[in-house]
């Protein structure tokens, strides 16, 4: 559970039924944010695109009491890098944006990332590597890639694992 304000957000493993939601919250997100996320011109996924991301066991969403999905990551081997690096997306929805929900979203993959055995998180951010590496530096040590497709790499220490929201709970009780 993530307090926005006096709304409680569940972060939980996304589902299949998740599709409607989500697509319906690509369709309230700008198409810079659209951009940022999935670097294809400022458009959302195809459908089946979505829903392969939705049934993968690594992509989360957060959702509000009355199931409107508000923010999803996902977190998959970069296939640019060894096998150690894990690529890592984030979309939260514009009117969601500068609460904490990014950077609780970011803090979950890296410890879910962490305890998969991936060393590196790897974020390709269109327009907003600020923004992206503000929340990269967080988890960990970060450098800026410049090269054609300008990346972040965050190395990700022993304690990335603490991101996890189960291990917290555990912690906190």
């Amino acid at each position: 559970m993530l307090r926005v304000g006096h709304v409680g957000l569940r972060i939980r493993p996304s589902t299949a039924r998740d599709l409607a939601a989500v697509a319906q919250m690509h369709h309230r997100c700008s198409p810079r944010s659209l951009l940022d996320r999935y670097r294809a011109g400022g458009r959302p996924p195809a459908v089946a695109a979505v829903d392969e991301l939705l049934r993968r066991p690594d992509t989360f969403v957060a959702a509000t009491p009355d199931g409107d999905v508000v923010a999803m990551a996902t977190l998959v081997r970069d296939a640019d890098h060894n096998h150690l690096c894990a690529e890592v997306g984030l979309l939260v929805e514009d009117s969601w944006q500068r609460l904490g929900i990014g950077s609780e979203l970011m803090s979950h993959m890296a410890g879910l990332a962490h305890a998969a055995g991936f060393h590196e998180l790897i974020a390709y951010p269109a327009t907003a590597m600020a923004a992206a590496q503000r929340l990269m530096v967080e988890i960990g040590r970060t450098r800026v890639v410049p090269d054609v497709d300008a990346h972040l790499h965050t190395y990700l220490p022993e304690s990335a694992t603490l991101g996890l929201g189960s291990v917290r709970q555990r912690l906190a009780g």
